[in-house]
C-alpha cells in the first residue's frame, strides 16, 4: 500500500485555522499526491476539482465534502523543497496536458512525495502563475521569520529573502515551465500507520509431555474349542427358512399316501406267485396228447 503523506485519515476534521493565521488565497481545484521518485507513477490519491483549497501564511489546506465522505489534508511550509509550474499544451486526447502547480518535498528513505494542484480555477496559466507566486512568497517569508526555530542557516535565510521580492512566475501554453528551489526544507515525517486492533485470544498453553511407562504385552495361548459335529444336509432341505418348505412337505406326504394305497390294493408277492403256479398247472393239465407244446409266454405276459 502506498504511503499517504498529505492526506488525513478518513473522516478527520482539521478544524479551524490557528489564531493569527492569515488566508492568502482561496479557491477550488483538483488535488493529488504523486511519488516523484518513481517514474510514471500513478497518483496515490486524488480529489476532484470541487475541492476547497486554502493557502495561508503557514500551510495549504484542502477539504472535499460529499453526502457520504469527508476528506481533507494539509501541507506545512516546512516541507516543500521545490516549487514548479508546469504549463499545459495545446494537444488533445492522451497527449494533452493541463497546467499544474507542483510542490515537491523530501521524504523519508530517499523518497520525494509531491502535492499537485490543477484544473478548476487554475485552468488558465495566468491563474496558476499567480497562485505559485503567492505560495513562493509565503514559504520564503515563513522560513526567514522562523529561521532560528527551523534551523535555517543565515546564508540560506538571506537567499530565501530574495525569493520574497524575486522574479515572479511567468509561463505560456506549451512552455518549458519554471522551478524554484526552496532552501531550509525539513524532511516530511513518515506517515503514521494505524496498527490493527489486537484480537483477544486465549493464551496458548502447551500440554506438558508425560512419558507412558513401558508395559510388555503378555502372550496368551489361544483356546482350542472343538466345533460340534452337524450332519450335512442337502441344499434344498438344509435351508429351513427357504420359500416353499410347507408345500414340499405336503407334496411328500401325498406321495407317501398314494404309495401306501397302491401297495394295499395289490396282492403281495407270495399271493401272486401261488396264483400264477396254479394257472400254469391247470394249463398243463389241459394240454392235448398229440405232444404239441403249449406257448405259456402269452399267458404270463397277459397276467402280469
Amino acid at each position: 500500500m502506498f504511503h499517504q503523506h498529505f492526506l488525513s485519515l478518513a473522516g478527520t476534521d482539521l478544524g479551524p485555522l490557528d489564531g493569527g493565521e492569515r488566508v492568502l488565497w482561496r479557491g477550488r481545484c483538483a488535488v493529488a499526491e504523486y511519488a516523484f521518485d518513481e517514474a510514471s507513477s500513478l497518483p496515490r490519491w486524488t480529489m476532484p476539482e470541487e475541492t476547497d483549497v486554502i493557502v495561508t501564511d503557514r500551510r495549504v489546506r484542502y477539504v472535499h465534502d460529499t453526502e457520504d465522505t469527508h476528506r481533507s489534508g494539509e501541507l506545512f511550509w516546512l516541507w516543500p523543497q521545490h516549487l514548479r509550474v508546469q504549463p499545459g499544451n495545446r494537444e488533445t486526447g492522451r497527449n494533452g496536458t493541463v497546467t499544474q502547480i507542483q510542490l515537491v518535498c523530501k521524504g523519508p528513505d530517499g523518497t520525494f512525495p509531491a502535492l499537485v494542484f490543477a484544473g478548476g480555477e487554475l485552468t488558465k496559466i495566468s491563474a496558476a502563475d499567480h497562485l505559485a507566486n503567492t505560495i513562493r512568497q509565503a514559504i520564503a517569508r515563513f522560513r526567514v521569520e522562523n529561521a532560528d526555530l527551523i534551523g535555517v542557516p543565515a546564508v540560506q535565510a538571506r537567499m530565501l529573502s530574495r525569493l520574497v521580492i524575486g522574479p515572479e512566475f511567468s509561463n505560456h501554453l506549451g512552455g518549458q515551465g519554471q522551478t524554484v528551489t526552496l532552501l531550509g526544507e525539513v524532511q516530511v515525517p513518515a506517515p503514521d500507520v494505524k496498527e490493527p486492533d489486537p484480537v483477544d485470544e486465549a493464551p496458548y498453553q502447551e500440554t506438558p509431555y508425560q512419558e507412558t511407562p513401558y508395559q510388555e504385552a503378555q502372550y496368551q495361548e489361544p483356546r482350542y474349542q472343538e466345533a460340534a459335529y452337524q450332519e450335512p444336509v442337502s441344499s434344498p432341505h438344509g435351508w429351513s427358512d427357504r420359500p416353499g418348505v410347507e408345500a414340499d412337505a405336503m407334496r411328500a406326504e401325498e406321495a407317501l399316501r398314494a404309495e401306501l394305497d397302491s401297495r394295499q390294493s395289490e396282492p403281495d408277492l407270495a399271493s401272486r406267485a401261488a396264483t400264477l403256479a396254479a394257472r400254469v398247472a391247470n394249463l398243463v393239465s389241459q394240454s392235448p396228447d398229440d405232444g404239441q407244446a403249449t406257448n405259456l409266454s402269452a399267458y404270463l405276459n397277459r397276467d402280469r
